[in-house]
């Protein structure tokens, strides 16, 4: 009997702890749920702003590889697409809600500003697809010159910025790794803390690394 008494106490106590800290998460979880509804009705009563501010993204095809196996039914695609893509309104509206877009430019704005975003998502498929050829064949540069395109453009593809990080670790170019640490701290993605994380990976030496390759 001496033995049961602590036992059953500290049974006692890990329950009291845990009813405490599901208490807390659902009081949090009601919290966020309540800012969030709040924040969705003000947004839903926001009348239509200006878009002069937005921000719409040419495609430069001057900075592309659009000389290159172009008899690739799969290059030859891509590049028709982004051709066809170019006549089109187009923004990237990574890191922004429908919550955020009605707050700043007004409920009557979303459906033109999520079909220039949706357009954004067709670029960046297409270049991405472009660039999964370029590097099957082995051309590697010019998969690259895409992929840093990409970059410029605010890619949110997770896969572009760990390839160009890869690539530049194999050429020693470490402070092109660094611009690219710096440029996903400035996105609002899902994947960020990992990517960065991924990234500086490579910034580290030799005996630093503690991973497989990534």
């Amino acid at each position: 009997m001496r033995f049961q008494f602590p036992i059953l106490l500290s049974f006692i106590m890990f329950i009291l702890v845990l009813q405490y800290a599901i208490r807390k998460a659902r009081h949090k979880n009601d919290n966020a749920d309540k800012r969030f509804w709040a924040r969705e009705a003000e947004a839903n009563n926001v009348r239509r702003k200006s878009l002069d501010d937005v921000e719409y993204v040419a495609i430069d095809f001057d900075k592309l590889p659009t000389d290159v196996l172009t008899d690739d039914e799969v290059v030859s695609d891509c590049i028709k697409a982004l051709h066809e893509l170019s006549e089109e309104k187009i923004i990237n509206l990574t890191g922004l809600t429908n919550t955020d877009l009605k707050l700043k430019y007004g409920v009557a704005n979303l459906t033109y500003l999520s079909a220039c975003d949706d357009r954004f998502t067709i670029l960046i498929q297409n270049l991405q697809k472009w660039t999964d050829r370029l590097w099957e064949k082995g051309l590697k540069e010019p998969a690259v010159q895409i992929m840093e395109y990409e970059v410029s453009i605010g890619s949110d593809a997770p896969s572009v910025y760990r390839r160009l990080a890869s690539y530049y670790n194999k050429r020693g170019e470490k402070q092109r790794i660094s611009e690219l640490v710096q440029k996903v701290e400035a996105m609002n993605l899902l994947t960020t803390k990992s990517l960065i994380t991924d990234l500086k990976e490579y910034l580290k030496e030799p005996s630093e690394l503690t991973g497989k390759p990534l």
